[in-house]
C-alpha cells in the first residue's frame, strides 16, 4: 500500500507539498499536477478520518428527526443527504419520537462524537447549554444561543388557504389548529388566516389545541384520544344537519384528512358543501398529488437552505436567525375548481 512519502518521491516533490495538496492548500500548479498524478498512479488512499482529526472536523452532520413514518420527513431526510454528499459530508440519523430524553442522549451524543454540525427538527424544549460552541440549526423552532432557524413561510401559508377557500367560494371559515405551541413558526399559519378574513371581512372561527403531543397531532400517528377530541369539535359545529362552516383550513394534510372522513360520513359532501385545505402537500406515491388540497411546503427546499445556514454557522460561526421558504396552494380534491 502507497504512503505519503511514496506520493512524494514518485512525484520528485517535499512531504509538506503532497500534504498541503492533500488538504486543499494552495501549491504552485505544476506541483498540485505531479502530486495528483502520482496520487492516481500508485493508487494512495487519503486518510480521511486522521485528515479530519487534524483540521478538528470529522465530515459529520447529526440530523434529529422525531419519525420516518411521516413522509414529509421521509423526504427531507433524502434531500438533507443528497446535500451532504455534495460536500463530502456524511450524515448521522437520529430519530427521537419527540422523546426528550432520547432528544438529550443525540445532542450529547453528537458533541462526544465532534460532529461538525446538527440539523434538528424538534417540538420539544432542549437544554440551551448542550447547544453552547455546537453549530445547530432548527426546522421551525427558536432555540436562541445563536442557533438560526429554516422554516417555511407559515404565515403567508394561512393567508393564502384563507384566500383560496374564499376565493373558491366559501365564505364561513374555520381554522382547526392542533399541535405546535406559540413559540414556534407554524403558530404563524393561524396569524395569516386570520389577518385575510379581517381583510375581507369574513366570517370565521379558531379552533385551538395544543395539549396534544406531537405522536397525537399526526406527526407520526394519530391516537384514539386525538380522534375523538377531533370528533367532538366538529359535532359541535353542526346545527341540526346543517355543518357551520363551508371552508377548513387544517394546521396538517393528516388532520385535513381526518377532517374530511368525518364530513362524509356524516353526509357532508366534500368540496361541494365544504372546503378543505391542509398543511404540507406532500405527494402521495404514484398518485402526484397530496391527500387533501393543502398548502405545499418544499422539504428539498428546506433541506437546501438548512444545510446553506449549517454550514454558514459552522464556517463563519453566525448565519441569519430565520430563513423562511416560499409556500403555495396544490390542489388535493377538497377544493372546488
Amino acid at each position: 500500500m502507497a504512503t505519503i512519502k511514496d506520493v512524494a518521491k514518485d512525484s520528485g516533490v517535499s512531504l509538506g507539498t503532497v500534504s498541503k495538496v492533500i488538504n486543499g492548500l494552495h501549491v504552485r500548479e505544476d506541483s498540485r499536477k505531479k502530486v495528483e498524478a502520482s496520487i492516481k498512479k500508485l493508487n494512495y488512499n487519503v486518510n480521511l478520518y486522521a485528515r479530519s482529526l487534524k483540521a478538528s472536523r470529522t465530515n459529520d452532520i447529526a440530523v434529529i428527526i422525531p419519525t420516518m413514518e411521516n413522509s414529509f420527513f421521509t423526504l427531507m431526510v433524502d434531500s438533507i443527504e443528497k446535500e451532504l454528499t455534495k460536500k463530502g459530508k456524511r450524515m448521522l440519523i437520529c430519530i427521537s419520537r419527540n422523546d426528550d430524553s432520547k432528544i438529550r442522549s443525540y445532542i450529547e451524543m453528537a458533541r462526544n462524537s465532534k460532529v461538525d454540525g446538527i440539523f434538528g427538527v424538534t417540538y420539544s424544549e432542549i437544554d440551551k447549554t448542550l447547544l453552547d460552541n455546537m453549530p445547530f440549526v432548527s426546522f421551525d423552532r427558536h432555540f436562541g444561543n445563536n442557533s438560526p432557524c429554516v422554516s417555511s413561510d407559515n404565515y403567508m401559508g394561512g393567508y393564502i388557504a384563507a384566500q383560496t377557500l374564499h376565493e373558491k367560494g366559501s365564505s364561513n371559515l374555520l381554522c382547526f389548529w392542533t399541535g405546535s405551541d406559540t413559540d414556534s413558526e407554524p403558530y404563524k399559519r393561524i396569524q395569516g388566516f386570520k389577518d385575510y378574513c379581517e381583510e375581507k371581512k369574513i366570517s370565521y372561527n379558531v379552533i385551538e389545541h395544543l395539549n396534544f403531543n406531537q405522536t397525537d397531532t399526526d406527526m407520526m400517528s394519530a391516537s384514539k384520544g386525538f380522534k375523538s377530541m377531533v370528533k367532538g369539535e366538529l359535532e359541535n359545529c353542526f346545527a341540526g344537519k346543517a355543518f357551520k362552516y363551508d371552508g377548513i383550513f387544517a394546521s396538517s394534510d393528516h388532520l385535513g384528512y381526518i377532517i374530511k372522513e368525518y364530513l362524509v360520513k356524516k353526509k357532508i359532501r366534500i368540496p361541494e358543501d365544504v372546503q378543505i385545505i391542509g398543511f404540507d402537500g406532500v405527494p402521495v406515491r404514484g398518485v402526484g398529488k397530496p391527500i387533501v388540497s393543502s398548502i405545499h411546503q418544499s422539504a428539498s427546499s428546506i433541506a437546501r437552505e438548512g444545510m446553506r445556514v449549517l454550514f454558514e454557522l459552522i464556517e463563519n460561526g453566525t448565519a441569519p436567525n430565520l430563513v423562511k421558504i416560499p409556500v403555495k396552494f396544490v390542489d388535493g380534491g377538497t377544493t372546488r375548481n
